[in-house]
């Protein structure tokens, strides 16, 4: 099979191949999509028989393969383990966040433990094991494996291989990131759902002024007003004058590290008529000092009067 790529020379090689490796692997949306096309570019870019990303678990105990690319067979395969138990110099020497540089692996004192079952096995002859680090923790490793008579690798190919492991390590927190973003989302979603199909009428004001910046629709319907007419209103504009709740006097309360208790008055409807509300609400602190309080309104039934005689 005749790589796509001819083989690196130079820095300047290198270079352009990288810009080329890096505008091909992210092309998936999906991790294993990505770090598959990185194996299998990389092994293209390198002309280079096995190459594979190796995931720390266990309690650093073990290697997981993620995926392992075969140029001459053009095939992907995963599920493999390494063991520490079985393997002790090379995760000694791999828990030092150090490329392990092979270039005769059957002698090399960190991959010498591999001769029988697997050096020998597939006619690997030198390697390069390069760490992957996310959010400053090891979390794996990039490996590659030549296979035939083994040579001592150059310094271009050493400075492509660490290269690459910064690519995986930039696909990971990306993938991160956009993880976050997702739960991030699903989460606001979850609390607009929350927010607007609750049965109380509910606002959220800003703690210092008591200015109103949300109102779900049972909060349009309790006040006979809009969404926008609601917005920039204050608390005590939407209660009975001679038995206000001022949001700031809740603030207070709440600050000084008691609990509001629920609170009995009246809100002023579009058309004037006080509607009797038991009111509940709880200070909530955000980024940068800022608090808000949401306010939960509950109507009550209007007093009966006394009953018959």
């Amino acid at each position: 099979m005749q790589p796509p790529f001819r083989p690196l020379a130079s820095s300047l090689d290198l270079q352009g191949a990288f810009a080329q490796l890096a505008r091909r692997g992210f092309h998936g949306d999906r991790l294993d999509e990505v770090l598959r096309q990185l194996t299998a570019t990389t092994a293209q870019t390198l002309n280079i028989e096995r190459v594979s990303l190796w995931g720390l678990c266990d309690q650093r105990q073990q290697l997981e393969c993620i995926d392992l690319y075969e140029l001459s067979h053009d095939r992907h395969s995963n599920g493999f383990t390494l063991h520490a138990r079985r393997y002790p110099e090379y995760f000694r020497a791999l828990s030092l966040g150090e490329p392990i540089i092979a270039d005769d692996a059957l002698k090399h004192p960190s991959t010498q433990e591999f001769l029988r079952d697997h050096l020998l096995m597939h006619g690997i002859s030198a390697l390069i094991n390069s760490p992957i680090h996310a959010d400053g923790e090891l979390q794996g490793v990039l490996s590659i494996e030549r296979v035939g008579q083994h040579s001592a690798w150059t310094s271009v190919q050493r400075l492509f291989v660490h290269a690459i492991a910064s690519l995986v390590s930039l696909a990971l927190l990306q993938h991160e990131l956009l993880s976050r973003e997702e739960e991030l989302r699903d989460a606001l979603n979850l609390r607009q759902a929350l927010f607007n199909g609750a049965r109380d009428a509910i606002l959220i004001a800003d703690a210092r002024t008591g200015a109103i910046i949300d109102a779900n629709p049972q909060a349009e319907k309790l006040f006979g007003r809009g969404w926008q007419d609601l917005l920039g209103a204050l608390h005590g504009e939407l209660c009975r004058r001679d038995d206000a709740v001022e949001l700031r006097d809740l603030c207070r309360q709440l600050g000084s590290g008691g609990e509001a208790e629920v609170l009995r008055s009246a809100v002023v409807a579009a058309d004037g008529k006080l509607i009797p509300v038991e009111i509940s609400s709880q200070l909530v602190q955000l980024g940068q000092g800022r608090e808000i309080v949401q306010g939960m309104f509950r109507p009550l039934d209007p007093d009966p009067g006394p009953g018959p005689a």
